[in-house]
């Protein structure tokens, strides 16, 4: 897992942010919040950004990430989920990267990390898809940047299905 101190969360956020911009994204506060900046929920600390691309087709694209970190110590954080997600309306397709419930993933799948893809919206073939872990947002957004910039719906098919195993 990913640890860091405070300090370096906020540097960590900044990064963040600073890459997205360098794609010429505009990066939003998510559920009409006034500012871009670490939320609180009870002990752990929440990142939610909303991430839109400005070439091309800004307003059909939506790129989101979000983590959960909890402490672990005095100054001491630990990345506990992931959520990094990509919704091109106009194309109609979802490609996701997630780490969360990775109790349950890891006792029903072996995994802790999954993806999803839907090369039509809503419309799934697979529920969970075996993936790579990622390492962070600036990961999990290069990741789905590339998906987007290609300009074509992610082929599904080549992709391994964890329910196929029956676990």
């Amino acid at each position: 897992m990913i640890e860091a101190t405070t300090a370096e969360l906020l540097d960590y956020f900044a990064d963040v942010i600073e890459r997205a911009e360098r794609y010429g994204a505009v990066v939003e506060p998510p559920y009409d919040a006034l500012e871009v900046e670490w939320r609180r929920s009870g002990e752990h600390l929440l990142m939610d950004l909303d991430v839109r691309p400005r070439f091309d087709r800004p307003t059909s694209v939506q790129i989101t990430l979000r983590e959960r970190w909890q402490p672990i110590g005095q100054d001491r954080w630990e990345l506990a989920e992931y959520g990094y997600e990509l919704r091109d309306f106009e194309l109609d397709y979802r490609r996701a990267l997630h780490q969360h419930d990775s109790d349950y993933f890891v006792r029903r799948f072996g995994v802790a990390t999954h993806e999803h893809c839907e090369a039509v919206m809503s419309s799934e073939t697979c529920g969970h898809y075996a993936g790579a872990a990622c390492y962070g947002a600036v990961d999990g957004l290069e990741r789905l940047y590339v998906v987007w910039t290609s300009g074509q719906k992610p082929d599904c098919s080549r992709m391994r299905c964890l329910e196929d195993q029956g676990a």
